[in-house]
């Protein structure tokens, strides 16, 4: 029995998660760490809310984390210039370097499994996923969802 994209999608999600996580065992960051690091890799300051909202998670959950990073150096908080509620967040030199080596054990990671599919198979996964991501992340789509991913530590 051929099973639906979405079902397929489905089944994915947890053992891709799960294999995410290994990928960062040794490097002793969480998924949604990295997530975060990855988010203000920019080099850009990012407001707390605006952080919450672009890894849609709760500004309690954006908190923890960033307390975590700041207590590890690896990312700073300042007030906001014109707004003194809010705070902004950025990535120290510390948080640069490791975010720089992290991404790299992750994506020697991840070619590690698309290694298990052949040249064709490898850039239909990648088109498709741009494609989905593009579908999700289009501001103006009556499509935009979110992928039901958990962002704890």
């Amino acid at each position: 029995m051929t099973n639906s994209a979405g079902t397929a999608m489905c089944a994915f999600i947890t053992p891709f998660l799960k294999y995410l996580r290994d990928g960062l065992v040794e490097e002793n960051l969480s998924p949604a760490r990295f997530q975060v690091l990855q988010a203000l890799s920019g080099g850009e300051e990012v407001s707390m809310v605006r952080l919450a909202e672009m890894l849609s998670v709760t500004k309690r959950n954006i908190t923890t984390l960033v307390d975590a990073l700041e207590k590890e150096a690896l990312v700073s908080r300042k007030a906001h210039p014109t707004d003194r509620r809010s705070k902004l967040v950025s990535l120290t030199k510390n948080g640069e370097e490791t975010f720089s080596q992290v991404a790299r054990v992750q994506q020697a990671h991840l070619e590690k499994l698309t290694a298990h599919l052949d040249a064709k198979q490898q850039h239909v996964l990648a088109e498709s996923l741009s494609r989905l991501t593009s579908v999700m992340t289009e501001e103006d789509s009556p499509n935009k969802t979110r992928c039901p991913t958990s962002q704890t530590e």
